[in-house]
């Protein structure tokens, strides 16, 4: 447990340098692919919801204080995704198309809605527009077909390098 918790925050913490560095630069009118949380629900999926929400907590608290949110932000809605997305761990087939396309679909909605939510909780004085907006499509579409590249970025890695190694003969 503790093992795939260090691997994922380690996974998540150089996915989140990029995003911050190069992603910024690729934006498309201003939107860009939130490849950050998508493989955060992938991991999620795989861990489990208590290796995830630990996660999930320490990686939002480092958004949080990386992009001058509100602190507790995102360490919430990581937190919460963390619990709701590793529900399924072991309870669902991953077919290498379907499964991570709906993913994708449920972690954008997840992001726009759950942020939304806390910004008319909490009175954050953000725009709804800033939620719910033309271009959310257009970052729903990137995020879809990013999704089983994602997916099969993390089996591959989690199969070379995250696999234990076991003795002679076993």
């Amino acid at each position: 447990m503790i093992r795939s918790a260090l691997w994922a925050l380690l996974i998540l913490g150089l996915l989140l340098l990029f995003q911050t560095t190069v992603l910024s630069y690729l934006a498309l009118w201003g939107i860009k692919p939130n490849v950050l949380f998508l493989v955060f629900v992938i991991l999620a999926t795989q861990n489990g919801s208590l290796v995830s929400q630990s996660v999930g907590f320490i990686l939002g608290i480092i958004v949080d204080v990386v992009s001058l949110a509100p602190l507790g932000y995102h360490a919430f809605l990581f937190s919460l995704a963390g619990y709701l997305f590793g529900l399924g761990s072991g309870k669902v087939y991953f077919d290498p198309l379907f499964m991570p396309i709906l993913l994708g679909l449920m972690a954008t909605a997840y992001d726009s809605f759950g942020g939304l939510l806390l910004n008319l909780l909490f009175r954050l004085d953000q725009p709804i527009s800033s939620f719910l907006h033309l271009g959310l499509l257009f970052q729903l579409f990137i995020n879809l077909l990013m999704s089983p590249l994602i997916f099969w970025l993390y089996s591959w890695s989690k199969e070379r390098f995250q696999n234990q190694r076991r003795g002679f003969g076993v």
